[in-house]
């Protein structure tokens, strides 16, 4: 199923996302990206950048923020005047974090 198909993707008034690949993050990873997206994006020292870890189809954005103490790595695109979340990562103290949030 291709994160592309709008017909399979769910929203809010906010986001929007492909309730399949929702499902697979919860099991694998134990984080939620759309329970988590108002805190990601609330947070004041939020960090967007562009996300060039390969060639998409789309304009992909990555947003890096702390929450609750833990960091986090969102991929996001906009669609349809809606924030389309794609993925979610935790991540840890290292160089790459430093650069992309402390540092920007």
């Amino acid at each position: 199923m291709s994160d592309n198909n709008s017909k399979s993707n769910e929203e809010n008034e906010k986001y929007s996302w492909n309730p399949e690949k929702r499902k697979g993050i919860i099991a694998k990873r134990g984080l939620d990206f759309v329970e988590l997206a108002d805190f990601i994006f609330a947070d004041p020292k939020l960090s967007i950048i562009p996300d060039a870890r390969q060639d998409y189809s789309e304009e992909r954005y990555l947003a890096y923020a702390e929450v609750g103490g833990e960091r986090f790595c969102l991929c996001f695109t906009l669609r349809e005047e809606r924030i389309h979340l794609i993925t979610i990562f935790k991540k840890h103290y290292d160089a790459q974090w430093r650069r992309n949030y402390e540092n920007a």
